[in-house]
């Protein structure tokens, strides 16, 4: 499972923000769970399950991580491609260039981190002096 999965499309958007859907990804978490399990976590039919399921799994958000036989049927055991989904800048504004930088800091290097972090961003932010600037988003994922 990746750490951030990047929705790069509106239409990827407006899946993943479906009700349904995004209580199946929430109940999924990190724990493997079968459409019977979502089923009974959210109290929808297991045939509404299976269609919201499949429409996720087609779009790339969700995989299939596990199998089991049980009595002669396949039981499919789902998961989210990542811990956290996250929309693409571009769709919104067409003016922005991405960069991202993916980088995982150990748990006791965090608050050094932090600290030097908010010393960079004092030193380099714009004050209005010039005309042209970039904006940085940093994202924290737990």
């Amino acid at each position: 499972m990746k750490e951030v999965h990047i929705l790069n499309s509106l239409e990827e958007i407006n899946i993943v923000s479906d009700p349904i859907r995004l209580k199946i990804i929430m109940t999924l978490g990190t724990t493997p769970k079968t459409a019977q399990d979502l089923s009974d976590a959210i109290g929808v039919s297991r045939s509404k399950i299976h269609y919201h399921l499949k429409i996720l799994e087609q779009n790339g958000i969700i995989e299939v991580v596990d199998t089991e036989l049980i009595n002669g049927i396949t039981q499919k055991y789902f998961l989210p491609v990542a811990k956290a989904f996250i929309p693409n800048s571009e769709i919104f504004n067409k003016n922005l260039e991405e960069k991202q930088f993916n980088f995982k800091i150990p748990k006791k290097s965090y608050e050094p981190f932090e600290k030097e972090l908010n010393e960079l961003i004092k030193k380099y932010s714009n004050n209005g002096e010039d005309s042209e600037s970039f904006q940085v988003q940093i994202y924290k994922l737990s």
